[in-house]
């Protein structure tokens, strides 16, 4: 068979592999030689990782003073018990009398109870509780459980400033909740209609190139420098201020950490990318990303409050203490009244044991059963009022963030609810434990006073991490739906209009 020349020739010729560069690398590889020079992208990192190291500064300021409050209850109900103690060993010994006040007698089950043998509860920090404020702020770390009702020592004590309340505290969480999405649309904001106003947006429509591929290039350069600051800055900042962070199940939960904080980047930057497909100028698009920010970050999470209160309203805070004081007196006038009669009737009968002690532990079980029927009114509207807002959370990615966020530091409400049920528990064992002895007119003793109840701050089960799991499973996993969606309809917006 032969061959032509020109088959010889091509057969000649060694082929030169060149090579291939996809659009995407490409795209990333001139925006990272602009972000270079580029002043204000640098700016925007630079504010972030600034402000993330204050936040994680603040953090440690707020962990270490909530292990001073520890040790100081701590110690205080070890001199409390401690005098107690010695009061009664002198009593037994016959050393001293018996104080004429039954609230003073260290023997007085009831008043042990109610008064100075309260036992300490309290919820240790989990290993990225400085990350996350979350509802540390709404409930004391530290526990003074008596034997009176749950509403006595659960609100007994003023957890902040209100003022201070009101703004919240300035936590990692905040700043990436609130800030570094600012910070993304500020360099996102005109990643089309900046090259159309530069002029350069015909260049790119006259290359081969999809264009929704060229701007992700350069979304990833813009955006992705920034989410990786914050998380190296979170890292670091992490390792220097609070090294226990990584310890125990801390890196497993740091690492979900950082998974959250780049689902929430790629939601607000598809956000961005969707914004520039509708083909308009600069200005628009900074006006309709700040007002998606507003929108997301402030009136979403209002209207969802109130709708909730709306829907399940619920007493006041006020209203609820005049509620259990009023329950309280009538308990007490019930009971003179019933005193009253059994006088009466029984007028030659005369009273046993401490008549005091009798009549201050009924009026105690009269008025807390009272009591706990207003409290549970209270408990159920808050749960209905938490239920609608979970559901409705879905709707703002912020909200779901956020909870993901404090469910991870262990001051989400998952945590925090098994061990307000702990609490819950353990109140009812020491109060049995104080009102058994009290109803028998029993003296409490030394062996008794060996034998209080105590509290296991770690016995949270198994059922409670997986419960936080799930929580946190489900709200990245919405975060992460809302941010292909919105890349989806973006890419295929900028693919029908060529």
């Amino acid at each position: 068979m032969k061959t032509t020349p020109a088959t010889t020739l091509e057969r000649a010729e060694p082929r030169i592999d060149r090579p291939r560069t996809s659009p995407f690398r490409a795209a990333m590889g001139c925006e990272w030689r602009l972000a270079r020079d580029d002043f204000a992208w640098w700016a925007a990192v630079a504010l972030l990782v600034g402000c993330v190291a204050y936040a994680i500064q603040e953090g440690r300021a707020r962990i270490d003073a909530r292990a001073r409050a520890l040790a100081e209850a701590a110690l205080d109900e070890e001199r409390r018990l401690g005098a107690l103690t010695v009061l009664l060993g002198r009593i037994d010994r016959g050393e001293e009398k018996a104080p004429a006040a039954p609230y003073r007698d260290p023997r007085n089950a009831i008043y042990v109870g109610r008064g100075q043998g309260a036992a300490l509860a309290h919820l240790p920090d989990a290993p990225l509780a400085i990350a996350a404020v979350g509802l540390s702020d709404l409930y004391p770390q530290v526990l003074k459980v008596s034997a009176g009702i749950r509403d006595g020592f659960l609100f007994a004590d003023e957890i902040a400033n209100p003022a201070g309340l009101l703004h919240g505290g300035f936590d990692l969480a905040f700043v990436l909740v609130s800030l570094y999405p600012m910070l993304l649309l500020a360099v996102c904001y005109n990643v089309l209609s900046g090259e159309r106003e530069q002029g350069t947006l015909a260049l790119l429509a006259a290359s081969s190139a999809p264009l929704a591929r060229v701007l992700l290039g350069k979304l990833a350069v813009r955006a992705g420098g920034l989410t990786a600051a914050a998380i190296v800055a979170a890292w670091v900042g992490l390792a220097l201020a609070h090294p226990s962070s990584f310890r125990g199940g801390g890196l497993m939960r740091l690492t979900a950490f950082t998974g959250a904080v780049a689902l929430y980047g790629a939601f607000w930057t598809a956000l961005a990318l969707f914004v520039n497909s509708f083909r308009r100028d600069s200005a628009f698009n900074a006006v309709a990303l700040v007002m998606a920010w507003v929108v997301l970050l402030l009136v979403a999470p209002a209207t969802i409050n109130a709708a909730a209160q709306v829907l399940y309203p619920a007493p006041a805070r006020s209203e609820m203490i005049e509620e259990v004081r009023a329950a309280s007196v009538d308990a007490e006038r019930d009971l003179d009244a019933a005193e009253a009669r059994y006088r009466e009737e029984h007028a030659e009968a005369k009273p046993a044991g401490d008549g005091r002690s009798r009549r201050t532990l009924e009026v105690t079980i009269a008025a807390d059963a009272r009591a706990d029927e207003v409290l549970a009114r209270q408990e159920a509207r808050i749960r209905e009022q938490r239920a609608l807002c979970d559901r409705l959370a879905f709707l703002a990615p912020p909200i779901m963030f956020h909870d993901a966020l404090a469910e991870l530091a262990g001051n989400g409400h998952t945590r925090w609810d098994d061990y307000l049920a702990r609490v819950a528990d353990f109140h009812e064992t020491w109060k049995s434990f104080f009102v058994d002895r009290a109803g028998r007119d029993a003296r409490l003793t030394a062996d008794d006073y060996a034998h209080f109840p105590r509290f296991d701050p770690d016995a949270s089960g198994p059922a409670s991490a997986d419960a936080s799991a799930r929580r946190v499973a489900a709200s990245l996993a919405s975060i992460a739906l809302a941010a292909v969606v919105l890349f989806a309809w973006s890419t295929r917006r900028l693919a029908r209009a060529g």
